[in-house]
């Protein structure tokens, strides 16, 4: 690395000289601030009578083409494209102002030293190569053709001009002389001398304007090539990935891919670097890797964009995108790879696809919880392909297993679930999108004339009603008998008493008998198949709520149903359970424990009970010895089958597999471990 205080203007000067903004760059992003910014400091240096002004670093790597000397820029993209517009503005200004004459201004030198090699040809003749679209439209200032708008290079262009426009001929000569003045620390890298230009990059993108996940990613796979194979990476790989999934979908997208490579899903801050461990761990090379990010790539755009491309299930995707679950993606693109790889038929992917919606909507109406979504749907491929892989099995059936056989807060909930907790099920408080879609799925489903049911209550046409109304009126608690107050609390927000309704919600706490014969929005007048019991009763209460809700449960039955699954004994049924989960440990195997993001192998219960004691008192120690534990001690006297932790504590390893686990629980309660923190692998194996 050779570092030279430099100015500016000297180091552009000069023929045979090209200044690259490489393709892994962001584009040119300086606002109208910063360039009002620049005008003051250029301002400040001739008023004063600086003799010169420190402009920050241009960091780069030289390369010689044979032609020319090559500055690729590593950082200084900013400052050097900058200084580059303000030129080029006041050399068109006096150049289309020939009545101005400012003796120290030479536009031909402006043009032929600072922004064009005059000896080069055509193709080469700007000093300054932007990125794609920044450099047509630098390319369009320099060659006074028509200014391609929405574009920094062409907004910050026209501002220079306008302010030019306003200045003396003593102000315009003492901003141009006060540019010759701007001095920079111009640093070569030397990658043959051991220089990385990606940690280097990492180290001065650390602070500031965080650069986007992808914008790192694609800078970590282009950086280290040189000039012509990034073009070329660039277009055949990186634009293809960015086109295919849309620039702002990017990082979710690569956050995905990676859940289904590693088997987590990762925060997004954690990325970047992930995506190195990923890349340096892998066999395979960047071309390949690039290639298969392409293909998921396609997935994702089916997935996030089903209308774009008519399928089989392009609409059991777009009810799944209205539930919200993101996190189902990783899974999703399994099944869809598990199609290209001939495993499953358009007609069992479809089915798949509508089984992953059922399991969201029935643990949405169960009430369990959507945390275990993020580990549990990236593993369930892992856990698919490697029973087809293994055994040779049926794609969909190891499917349909897999996902049936989790148990606790993970599970897939029964007929029996579904219905205990259908009734009271508070569909009025749950999120905006599951409460449209889940009334317009009651509304649609098995009748011929669909009904717009979410576009017509964002168009505030239908409303969601409660019958029995949130405040009550002395006719409403007559009707309703002596227990009102508990048959309110009990069904006031629950499927059974809510429904859609064209009558203005003021209306809301009229008595039943006014809401249905209202004339032409009553519930007598409707025609939506969710108010055709509510017109057929004469009044409104327990019994009738109870009833309702039967009615519509027969129906959400069918509509989010559970396949028949039959029980395969070559399949082995393995689930992870977290540490605050009520579980029957007892003769189950452990064959892997999580604890804080580290992956263990176990051999059993034994095993990772030590395991995962010895790692959180690695983590903690005190709270082992400020808490009474009746498993852990100081000595290793009176304890039976000890094993030591630390110099100083022990734990009892003669206990059965339930306390072990139980033990695990305390310990993680006391240091306050969130759910996810310690996980086991547990495992029934197959009857041979």
């Amino acid at each position: 690395m050779k570092a030279n205080e430099n100015n500016i203007l000297r180091l552009i000067s000069g023929p045979d000289k090209k200044f690259i903004i490489p393709v892994y760059q962001r584009p040119y992003s300086w606002k109208k601030k910063n360039c009002e910014q620049l005008l003051k400091d250029l301002k400040d240096v001739y008023e004063r009578g600086h003799k010169s002004h420190f402009f920050g670093s241009l960091v780069y790597v030289s390369e010689n083409s044979g032609s020319c000397e090559e500055f690729i820029i590593i950082d200084g993209q900013q400052r050097i494209t900058t200084v580059s517009l303000l030129l080029l503005a006041i050399c068109n200004f006096l150049i289309e102002h020939p009545d101005i004459k400012i003796a120290s201004i030479n536009t031909t030198k402006i043009k032929n030293a600072y922004l064009t090699d005059e000896y080069a040809d055509n193709a080469k003749k700007l000093k300054l190569k932007l990125i794609q679209g920044d450099d047509a439209a630098y390319d369009a200032l320099i060659e006074r053709n028509r200014p391609i708008e929405n574009t920094c290079v062409t907004a910050n262009y026209k501002y220079f001009y306008s302010e030019i426009k306003k200045m003396t001929l003593e102000e315009l000569e003492g901003i141009y002389n006060a540019i010759g003045k701007l001095d920079i620390v111009s640093i070569s890298l030397q990658p043959q001398n051991g220089d990385d230009p990606q940690l280097i990059f990492e180290s001065l993108n650390s602070t500031g304007l965080d650069l986007e996940t992808a914008d790192k990613i694609r800078n970590y796979v282009l950086m280290n090539m040189n000039y012509k194979e990034q073009e070329r990476f660039y277009k055949k790989y990186w634009e293809s990935l960015e086109q295919t999934v849309g620039r702002y979908d990017i990082n979710k997208f690569i956050r995905y891919y990676l859940a289904i490579k590693t088997r987590k899903l990762y925060d997004e801050k954690k990325l970047y670097f992930e995506f190195k461990y990923y890349r340096e761990g892998s066999q395979c090379s960047i071309d390949v890797i690039l290639k298969d990010m392409i293909e998921y790539a396609g997935y994702y755009r089916s997935i996030v964009n089903p209308k774009q491309e008519k399928t089989a299930y392009s609409d059991i995707l777009e009810r799944i995108n209205k539930l919200d679950m993101k996190t189902c993606i990783p899974l999703i693109m399994d099944l869809f790879k598990a199609e290209t790889n001939g495993y499953i038929t358009e007609e069992k992917l479809s089915k798949a696809l509508e089984i992953i919606e059922n399991f969201i909507v029935r643990r949405e109406i169960c009430s369990l919880p959507t945390n275990i979504f993020n580990k549990l749907f990236v593993q369930i491929g892992a856990e698919v392909d490697k029973e087809i892989k293994n055994n040779n099995m049926d794609y969909y059936d190891v499917f349909c297993y897999k996902l049936l056989s989790k148990t606790g807060k993970s599970r897939f909930p029964n007929n029996h679930d579904f219905r205990e907790h259908f009734d009271s099920y508070d569909l009025y408080n749950a999120k905006s999108s599951m409460k449209k879609y889940i009334l317009e799925r009651l509304e649609n489903f098995g009748n011929k004339e669909l009904v717009a049911v979410e576009q017509l209550i964002d168009e505030k046409k239908l409303t969601i009603e409660h019958i029995m109304p949130q405040t009550l009126s002395d006719e409403w608690k007559q009707q309703l008998g002596k227990n009102w107050e508990i048959i309110k609390e009990k069904y006031l927000n629950t499927i059974g008493n809510l429904t859609l309704t064209a009558y203005n919600s003021n209306y809301s706490n009229l008595s039943f008998q006014k809401k249905k014969t209202m004339e032409e929005k009553g519930f007598s007048f409707s025609k939506l198949f969710l108010n055709d019991y509510i017109k057929k009763c004469d009044e409104w209460g327990e019994r009738q709520i109870k009833k309702r809700a039967d009615i519509l449960y027969k129906k959400a039955e069918k509509i989010w149903w559970i396949p028949d699954v039959v029980e395969d004994n070559e399949i082995e049924k393995t689930e992870w359970i977290n540490w605050d989960e009520d579980v029957d440990i007892t003769s189950k195997k452990i064959s892997q424990v999580e604890v804080m993001g580290t992956l263990m192998e176990t051999k059993d219960m034994s095993d990772a009970y030590r395991k995962i004691h010895k790692s959180l008192f690695e983590l903690e120690p005190t709270i082992y010895y400020k808490l009474d534990f009746a498993w852990f001690n100081q000595s290793k006297e009176n304890m039976k089958r000890a094993y030591e932790l630390s110099e100083n504590a022990y734990i009892e390893t003669n206990k059965s597999s339930q306390s072990k686990f139980n033990s695990i629980k305390k310990i993680a309660e006391a240091m306050q471990l969130d759910s996810n923190d310690i996980r086991l692998l547990m495992i029934n194996k197959p009857i041979k």
